[in-house]
């Protein structure tokens, strides 16, 4: 009787919990620690390219993402119902060339990762998209190993600018729900107003 009457009074936390949130997020607490545990490998790999391709690394101390960073993107990313959680850029890293030669330093470097036999299965290069205020060419690369991981192309201008006045200014900007609002429309025609003056690279329309 007295196993039955535990049991019982245990019924009404137990209901509490969503195992339909709680198992896909498991999962994707398990990407973000196998990223971890992938993340000497893949850096070594990362900084032997740059020195072949003859680019420099940036923001290198941010290469993995925070855990709690992590949980809060997936939280705003997924809701119920999702069976994968992974987060593209639990490791993230940015490469720079100057305005002339990033363009065709970045085409090497790809060039490069795929004879290694990683595979870049998304270019988005932000330069060509006039409504972003974000400039810089964004890859997503999978490892021979199977390890999906983020890398940036920049100028060093571009690179300071992100992480510097337009970061500023995005901050501001994201917490405003009413995206009709003045306040959140004059924060986008600051940013466009400072992406706009930044020297535009050499032939960058190759990367696509």
């Amino acid at each position: 009787m007295r196993g039955e009457k535990i049991w019982r009074n245990r019924l009404p936390y137990e209901k509490r919990y969503d195992y339909g949130v709680i198992r896909p997020r498991i999962k994707g607490m398990y990407c973000y620690y196998r990223a971890a545990e992938c993340e000497p490998k893949i850096t070594r790999q990362v900084r032997a390219m740059a020195r072949r391709a003859g680019m420099d690394m940036a923001g290198e101390e941010n290469r993995i993402k925070s855990r709690d960073s992590y949980l809060e993107k997936i939280q705003r990313k997924y809701g119920r119902g999702f069976q994968v959680y992974e987060i593209k850029d639990i490791l993230r890293y940015t490469y720079t060339a100057s305005a002339e030669e990033l363009a065709g330093k970045a085409l090497t470097a790809m060039e490069l990762y795929w004879e290694l036999g990683y595979q870049t299965i998304e270019i988005k290069n932000y330069w060509l998209d006039r409504q972003s205020p974000y400039k810089g060419i964004n890859t997503t690369l999978r490892s021979p190993d199977g390890q999906i991981f983020e890398l940036q192309y920049h100028t060093p201008e571009s690179f300071s600018v992100k992480n510097g006045k337009m970061h500023e200014l995005y901050e501001k900007q994201r917490p405003i729900k009413d995206l009709s609002s003045r306040e959140y429309l004059e924060l986008g025609n600051q940013m466009l107003k400072l992406s706009n003056s930044m020297e535009i690279p050499k032939e960058i329309e190759r990367v696509k």
